[in-house]
């Protein structure tokens, strides 16, 4: 189970602490934490669209995180920034995007295969 980043400073925390990895819809923000548990933090600015387009890109990012939760490693604070981009995501584009952003700072187990597309 993968467990929320909720408070301003956490996020700031990560964000001022952490290394980051781009892609063109989106930002993932990772930072070693001391509990050994992973904590996911989801953010979706007014930029990306209306309300009911940021709850859909956020619904988006936490089923990905949701279905994959157990492949993922422990021990990281994560903050997912949505970007203007965005707003052009399905839940198969999102996926393909997520996957490759926790490839590139190798966040998965070495056993882990794309069961999604």
């Amino acid at each position: 189970m993968i467990k929320s980043i909720k408070k301003n400073w956490e996020f700031k925390k990560v964000y001022n602490q952490g290394k980051y990895i781009v892609s063109p819809y989106t930002v993932l923000y990772l930072l070693p934490n001391k509990e050994g548990e992973k904590r996911l933090g989801i953010t979706v600015s007014k930029k990306v669209g209306n309300s009911v387009e940021r709850h859909r890109i956020k619904r988006i990012y936490k089923e990905i995180f949701r279905l994959n939760h157990n492949k993922i490693i422990d021990g990281y604070d994560m903050v997912l920034v949505a970007r203007k981009k965005a707003a052009e995501l399905n839940f198969k584009l999102g996926c393909k995007d997520v996957i490759g952003l926790l490839k590139k700072g190798k966040l998965l187990e070495k056993t882990y295969k794309n069961e999604i597309n």
